[in-house]
């Protein structure tokens, strides 16, 4: 939760109640600091939407956020809580009708914004994890598999299986893979733990993805990579971020770059 001077300074911007010099201060600000960017668009997407009001500014909210808030509050939860709320301020009302009505409002929606931002943060962390997971699990940058045999021919069945969308048959072909082969392509071990998380399984897929990371191949870093997505894909945020942490401790380890970018969006 933001501390109540970053609330007072919402609450004086949003009302217009700040001076033209503290008013530019705040939006520079705001533009080098991309959390309480989001804070504010937020409180002016929840405010549009909790009072009603055609608020031009909270039109520029990012619409898929905008539309998981809007699914959240048509939801019986959010119905049940946004009434519970409007009682309150009823009462509130009731109990300060001696307050500038326009600043009363405000300071209203200010906190029903931070009641949300507070109840709903897994919520929108969730959110936010899925789409990290979605903007960097590259399919065409997965292993492929080239030497000319029999169990190459199942590795490219398999892999190209997956791709397809057809788990099972990928999942059994690669299985078949591993016991036939005289000597098993660890690489392997990032499909079938791919396999298990499309599955919903993350106990596995971990398991599988270890089996990389434990290998001697030079390409056991991958394993952190794949994991430090699982663990996003899951909504397990702390594991992501100590797998990536784990993956910039070496610079040759692989996607550093990426690994200490997406750390930095954790």
């Amino acid at each position: 939760m933001m501390e109540e001077e970053v609330y007072k300074k919402i609450e004086a911007y949003l009302s217009g109640r700040m001076s033209t010099e503290d008013t530019h201060q705040f939006e520079l600000e705001v533009a080098s600091k991309p959390d309480l960017k989001d804070e504010l668009a937020l409180y002016k997407s929840i405010t549009h939407h909790l009072t009603n009001t055609s608020d031009e500014d909270a039109a520029g909210y990012d619409s898929k956020h905008k539309k998981e808030i809007e699914a959240y509050i048509q939801s019986e939860e959010g119905k049940a809580i946004k009434k519970k709320l409007l009682k309150i301020n009823e009462d509130y009302k009731t109990t300060s009708k001696k307050e500038n009505p326009k600043r009363r409002s405000l300071y209203y929606v200010v906190s029903l914004a931070a009641i949300f931002v507070l109840l709903f943060g897994l919520f929108f962390t969730s959110n936010s994890n899925a789409d990290l997971y979605t903007d960097y699990y590259k399919p065409s940058e997965l292993p492929s598999f080239t030497s000319r045999s029999d169990q190459a021919s199942l590795l490219s069945k398999a892999s190209t299986a997956f791709k397809e969308g057809n788990l099972d048959i990928s999942l059994t072909s690669f299985q078949e893979y591993n016991i036939t082969a005289k000597e098993i392509n660890p690489l392997v071990y990032v499909y079938t733990g791919l396999i298990y998380s499309e599955k919903g399984n993350l106990e596995e897929a971990i398991k599988q993805l270890d089996l990389l990371e434990n290998s001697q191949s030079l390409d056991n870093s991958r394993a952190l990579w794949y994991k430090a997505l699982t663990y996003l894909k899951f909504d397990k945020s702390t594991n992501a971020k100590e797998t990536l942490i784990s993956i910039i401790r070496d610079s040759t380890n692989y996607k550093y770059k990426e690994a200490k970018e997406l750390l930095a969006k954790l």
